[in-house]
């Protein structure tokens, strides 16, 4: 079994607009399809935060593409680490916007509002948790895999070079994928 990881960051739109995000979905399914990697984009006009899994070095060349991209700023890197399997197999990039009401209402992660949706405060836990339940409500699951988190959860710090913190994060998780 080829070894699969999933990874998330946040950044801030530059000149957001609807066609912009249709351009970078357009572009980025039949770069995943061909690359085999899934995955997810949830966004507003002030956010984006993107899930991105698949083998570890096919992700990180395109997470060190993203991260070069002019179309965003404020890049931070939230979580990377192994998987058991792919949390979005059917979906080469989905995206949801959080303007829209159907989005907003739901509740995934009892603690995370999309009303405010600010990933950048998010901690890792809080992404993974909601990928996940993100990910069960595509699937239409009866119940999520996703687990509720401690109330005193720790805010994570931002780094300045998210590229770096992802190389760190894969040589812990992946320790070939970078020899």
């Amino acid at each position: 079994m080829t070894e699969i990881i999933g990874t998330a960051y946040c950044s801030t739109p530059v000149g957001f607009s609807f066609k912009t995000i249709d351009d970078i979905l357009k572009v980025s399914q039949g770069n995943n399809l061909q690359a085999g990697l899934t995955g997810a984009l949830v966004y507003d006009n002030n956010n984006y935060l993107q899930w991105l899994e698949g083998d570890p070095l096919t992700v990180r060349a395109v997470v060190e593409r993203i991260f070069q991209d002019d179309r965003h700023t404020d890049i931070k890197l939230l979580t990377a680490h192994k998987l058991k399997g792919r949390w979005f197999p059917d979906w080469n990039m989905t995206a949801a916007v959080t303007q829209g009401e159907t989005l907003r209402g739901l509740k995934l992660v009892p603690h995370l509002s999309l009303a405010a949706f600010n990933p950048q405060d998010w901690s890792e836990a809080d992404v993974v948790s909601f990928m996940s339940a993100f990910s069960d409500y595509l699937k239409q699951r009866p119940a999520p895999k996703s687990e509720l988190l401690s109330e005193n959860e720790s805010r994570r710090p931002r780094r300045v070079d998210p590229l770096s913190h992802f190389d760190r994060r894969l040589r812990s998780i992946a320790p070939d994928a970078l020899s």
